[in-house]
């Protein structure tokens, strides 16, 4: 990277990192009567995986993002954030996965999540079975040690399976994410997770944050020097109440 050039660079990620720390201040202030704000902290920690990975990328000429190094360096901040609200407890990275120990007692393996993809909502139970099935025989971890977290639903929600669970017709499943449809969104999240059988306890062991914005779009759009938002509302069951479950399980 030439001189001028890398130096055009460390600016716009400057700035980058400018706006995301002014975004979730505004995130956080915005949402403290409701308490969010553990949300929108870890959310933007998320996107500065983000950053710094694309930072890496550029920096070394590489042609694409490395999902290894953002799933690792992922679950090594969710650790940090849980170890700063849960004292006592001890966060171990491996294999894509973290393990949540209280006095060297497994309580749980939380898998992190960027977003399901090409995982559309009725395949959700399957996808997690799938996950369980290779941590079984990696680990030997029993369905109900393992916690799952969303980061975003971008592209994953279906239209015909809203209505069919709930009766809610759009046409298609992004329209699920207007503000016009936010009620009936967290009512088909809620329906989703009671119908999973692929876990013992779904509603404690699969947690959401973000129903449309993704952490690796907003950090696009911040080193683009676009405005970028922060999710305006957070999906149920989330991360306080995967605090709340973990301080619960000794």
């Amino acid at each position: 990277m030439g001189t001028a050039k890398e130096g055009r660079w460390d600016q716009s990620l400057a700035k980058a990192y400018s706006r995301l720390d002014c975004l979730t201040r505004e995130c956080v202030e915005r949402g403290k009567q409701e308490e969010p704000s553990m949300e929108a902290l870890l959310f933007s920690r998320l996107t500065r995986v983000y950053l710094e990975e694309e930072d890496v990328r550029v920096r070394q000429k590489l042609k694409r993002k490395s999902s290894q190094r953002i799933s690792r360096v992922m679950h090594e901040r969710v650790g940090e954030f849980l170890l700063e609200r849960l004292p006592g407890f001890s966060f171990q990275v491996q294999d894509g996965l973290l393990f949540v120990k209280k006095e060297e007692q497994l309580v749980g393996v939380l898998k992190c999540i960027p977003d399901l993809g090409s995982y559309d909502t009725p395949s959700w139970n399957a996808t997690i079975a799938r996950f369980i099935k290779q941590y079984q025989k990696r680990y030997k971890l029993a369905p109900e040690q393992l916690l799952f977290v969303v980061c975003s639903l971008a592209k994953s929600l279906d239209a015909a399976h809203a209505k069919a669970l709930t009766g809610v017709d759009v046409w298609s499943g992004t329209a699920l994410t207007a503000p016009a449809y936010r009620d009936a969104l967290q009512a088909y999240i809620c329906k989703c997770v009671e119908v999973m059988d692929a876990i013992p306890k779904p509603r404690e062991q699969l947690y959401f944050l973000s129903a449309d914005i993704h952490p690796n779009a907003l950090a696009a759009q911040l080193l683009l020097g676009e405005q970028g938002n922060m999710p305006d509302r957070w999906l149920q069951p989330s991360v306080s109440d995967m605090i709340h479950f973990l301080e619960s399980r000794l």
